[in-house]
C-alpha cells in the first residue's frame, strides 16, 4: 500500500509542480488593445519581442516603451458526482515589459527587451477537495532579448534576437496519508534557458503591413531546487520520497509562430488580423528527479502531459478619432491545450473568448496607452487518469494595462 501511495504522490507532483505554465501574451499595451495582434505594429520598440524585424520600420532613431498589466483570474470547479465545489482566490498577476531601440545607421536598428511571457499564480482553498494536487502555485519567467534588425529596402526588413530566460517556481500542496496531512513545498529561483527570435517585415504599399515571426522553444532547467516536507510521520520520514530535499526538472516554454497583417482602410481606420501557432505538442511528458542529498538516493518520476499544438485567432482595429485620441477594439479565441484526461488544477486550462479594448493618447513623440480585457472561459469536463481529479471547470478573467512610449530622433 505504501508503494502505491508513493507512486501516486510522485505522479501528482509531476502533474502539479511544473505543468505547462500558460503563455501570458501581454508584452505591449497597444497590441493587447487590438486583440493581441502584434507582428505588424511597428510604432515603437515593443515590437522587438513579437517581431524583431519590425524594429527597422520604427520611424524614430531612438524608441523607448514600457508598461504593466493587472490580471484577475477566477476559476470554478465542481465534482459532478459529489457536488463538491471550490473557487480560486488568486492574487493579482502583474506582467511587465520594457523595450528600447537605437538606429546607429539608416539600415540597421539594434534593441533590447525585457518581458514576462510565461507564468501563473493560482491559489485554491487550503482544505479543498483537490488539495493533494495543489493549494498554491506561483510560476514566473523573465526574458531578456537583445535584437538586431536590417532594412534592405523601403518594403522589406529582417531581424533576429537572442533570448536569455530566467524563472522561478513555488508550489504548495497537502496530502493525507493514514489520517495525517503531509505538506509539500518545492521551490526553485534559478531556472534558466536559452532561445532565439527571428522575423520578417513587409510593407508592399503605404496601406499594408505584413509580419512573420518565429520564437523558439526554450528548455527551462530547474537544477538543485529545494524540497521541504512538513508533518511527516516518524515512520515515513526516512523513506523515499519523504527523505528527499532537492529536485531537478526541465519545463519547456513552447515555440510560437506568428503571421499577421494590418490594412489602413481609410485615413482614420486601421484593421488587423493575426494567427499565432503555439508548439505545445512537444510537451509530452515531464520528468522530475528527487534527491536525498544526505544519502545520494534518487527517485525518478515521469508524468504524461500530451499537450496539443494550438492556434490563437486574433482580430483588431484602431480608429483615430482625433489627432490626439485613438480608440481600439479587438477579439481573440484561444483553445485549450491540456487534454481533459491529463488536466491539472494548477494550470486551469479551458478554451477562452476574449474581448479587448483601449485608448491611446498622443502628445507628439510621447504616447500613453490604456487597455482593458474581459475573458470568458468555455466550461469543460475533465478527468485526470493519473490523479483521479474530475469535475466541471470554467474560468473568467479581467485584465487591464497602462503603457508609455517615447520616440525621438
Amino acid at each position: 500500500m505504501r508503494r502505491v501511495y508513493l507512486i501516486a504522490l510522485l505522479l501528482g507532483l509531476g502533474t502539479s509542480a511544473f505543468a505547462g505554465g500558460y503563455r501570458v501574451s501581454f508584452q505591449g499595451v497597444r497590441q493587447a488593445s487590438m486583440g493581441l495582434t502584434s507582428v505588424m505594429h511597428a510604432r515603437d520598440a515593443s515590437i522587438a519581442f513579437y517581431n524583431p524585424a519590425g524594429l527597422a520600420f520604427v520611424e524614430s532613431k531612438v524608441s523607448i516603451a514600457a508598461g504593466g498589466f493587472g490580471i484577475i483570474n477566477n476559476v470554478k470547479w465542481q465534482n459532478t458526482n459529489t457536488l463538491e465545489s471550490a473557487e480560486t482566490d488568486s492574487p493579482l498577476g502583474t506582467p511587465i515589459y520594457f523595450a528600447a531601440s537605437y538606429r546607429p545607421v539608416d539600415a540597421v536598428t539594434v534593441g533590447v527587451s525585457f518581458t514576462t511571457p510565461f507564468g501563473s499564480t493560482v491559489k485554491w482553498p487550503e482544505n479543498w477537495a483537490g488539495k493533494a494536487n495543489i493549494t498554491e502555485i506561483s510560476m514566473k519567467s523573465y526574458f531578456i532579448q537583445p535584437t538586431v534588425a536590417v532594412k534592405f529596402n523601403e518594403w522589406f526588413s529582417a531581424g533576429a534576437g537572442f533570448i536569455y530566460a530566467m524563472g522561478s517556481v513555488n508550489l504548495q500542496r497537502t496530502m493525507s496519508v493514514g489520517g495525517n496531512d503531509i505538506g509539500l513545498e518545492i521551490e526553485d529561483t534559478d531556472a534558466h534557458g536559452l532561445g532565439f527570435n527571428v522575423g520578417a517585415y513587409f510593407r508592399p504599399t503605404d496601406r499594408l503591413n505584413i509580419g512573420l515571426a518565429y520564437r523558439s522553444g526554450i528548455d527551462m532547467k530547474a537544477n538543485y531546487g529545494d524540497v521541504v516536507w512538513t508533518d511527516v510521520p516518524t515512520g515515513l520520514s526516512t523513506t523515499m520520497p519523504f527523505s528527499t530535499n532537492q529536485f531537478n526538472a526541465m519545463l519547456p516554454l513552447v515555440s510560437e509562430f506568428l503571421a499577421g497583417f494590418s490594412y489602413q482602410a481609410s485615413s482614420k481606420l486601421m484593421l488587423a488580423a493575426e494567427v499565432s501557432v503555439h508548439g505545445w505538442g512537444r510537451y509530452r511528458n515531464l520528468d522530475i528527479q528527487l534527491t536525498d542529498t544526505d544519502t545520494g538516493a534518487i527517485y525518478d518520476s515521469k508524468a504524461r502531459k500530451n499537450f496539443i499544438d494550438r492556434a490563437v485567432w486574433k482580430l483588431g482595429g484602431e480608429y483615430q478619432a482625433t489627432d490626439m485620441l485613438a480608440i481600439r477594439l479587438g477579439y481573440y479565441f484561444d483553445e485549450f491545450v491540456s487534454p481533459g484526461e491529463y488536466w491539472s488544477p494548477e494550470t486551469p486550462d479551458t478554451s477562452r473568448h476574449s474581448i479587448n479594448g483601449g485608448l491611446g493618447l498622443s502628445f507628439g513623440d510621447f504616447n500613453v496607452d490604456a487597455f482593458g480585457q474581459y475573458t470568458m472561459g468555455v466550461e469543460r469536463f475533465v478527468n485526470n487518469l493519473e490523479t483521479g481529479f474530475t469535475g466541471d471547470v470554467n474560468l473568467s478573467a479581467v485584465s487591464f494595462g497602462l503603457g508609455l512610449s517615447y520616440n525621438f530622433n
